[in-house]
């Protein structure tokens, strides 16, 4: 997803940690990109203040995501009226339940397809709905 995303949710929802599955870290009081090192010593800062390892890091539960990667001739496609149609399609059907992010690689000619929801069949269905789109 990217950490102009990440940061662009915890802006908005005045939230101080943000991270994606790629293993980046954002300590917004202190940096406004993923900081390993940072990371690092604010963990270190946390287990000698307050708890053990096993306390800190037994708290998250990811939500299942589909990722599919489209490979395409042209990036733009994400901008025609079909494509469009589609992700606003698999938006209202997914609507409070999750979310769906599209966007182009950055480094590769493909477009990523991404689905976030605890029910893993409406995660396929909107993948494909939008997928279909640009293939």
């Amino acid at each position: 997803m990217g950490d102009r995303y990440v940061k662009e949710k915890m802006r908005k929802n005045k939230f101080n940690l943000g991270g994606e599955q790629s293993g980046h870290i954002i300590l917004g009081k202190f940096a406004t990109t993923g900081d390993g090192l940072l990371v690092a010593l604010e963990i270190l800062f946390s287990l000698r203040k307050t708890k053990k390892a096993s306390e800190l890091f037994n708290n998250f539960k990811p939500t299942p995501q589909i990722l599919e990667n489209v490979e395409v001739k042209d990036k733009s496609i994400i901008n025609t009226p079909k494509c469009k149609k589609a992700i606003n399609e698999a938006n209202k059907i997914i609507k409070n339940r999750g979310r769906i992010l599209v966007r182009k690689s950055g480094t590769e000619p493909k477009i990523r397809i991404m689905s976030e929801s605890e029910d893993s069949k409406l995660n396929k269905l909107c993948v494909n709905i939008i997928k279909k789109s640009i293939q």
